[in-house]
């Protein structure tokens, strides 16, 4: 089987394109992905590359978590409210990230400041790389405490509970939604 990340889906069409990791784009037909999940861009994916009518294209498409060579920590070193984006610095350099790709802590969504240490997946548009799935795992310190409404903040998901078997093909926002109605 071959992994992958969701280009785009076309729900008005029922089909879309996934982003393989040799670089290749790759067509789906949504009967061909995980029955009862929608499609969403730059979710990870395994898939079977197949043909039809001698094009290719992906079946059998099933969300999995993001494989651990993309996910990422770092320090946001820029953020442009106004604009809804940011950047991020991590040990490959500086990576760009928009503001709705931040995740909602306890269904607030909290902006980041710089200095933020971030958890995030590296994702693509347009062909180049961007931060997806950020969340906020350390305010810097000058911003510590300031705000009552603040929760404490830690890892969005233990480890212990993505490693559990029966989380095995639920994406990160499915576990933490659930982890939210605890």
């Amino acid at each position: 089987m071959s992994i992958g990340r969701v280009k785009f889906f076309r729900p008005e069409e029922f089909w879309g394109m996934i982003i393989c990791n040799d670089g290749r784009d790759l067509f789906f037909h949504g009967s061909d992905f995980e029955k009862g999940v929608e499609p969403a861009r730059n979710q990870w994916v395994d898939f079977l590359e197949s043909t039809n009518r001698g094009k290719p294209r992906a079946v059998g498409v099933v969300p999995i978590d993001c494989p651990p060579e993309f996910q990422r920590r770092g320090i946001v070193s820029r953020v442009y409210p106004d604009q809804k984006f940011g950047f991020i610095e991590h040990e490959d350099g500086e990576i760009f990230f928009h503001l709705s790709d931040m995740l909602w802590i306890d269904g607030v969504e909290y902006l980041p400041v710089k200095g933020c240490m971030v958890d995030f997946h590296i994702g693509q548009k347009s062909n180049k790389d961007l931060a997806v799935n950020v969340a906020i795992i350390e305010w810097p310190p000058e911003y510590r405490g300031i705000f009552e409404s603040q929760p404490e903040l830690a890892p969005v998901v233990e480890l212990s509970e993505l490693l559990k078997p029966a989380n095995k093909k639920k994406t990160l926002l499915e576990l933490i939604q659930e982890r939210k109605q605890i």
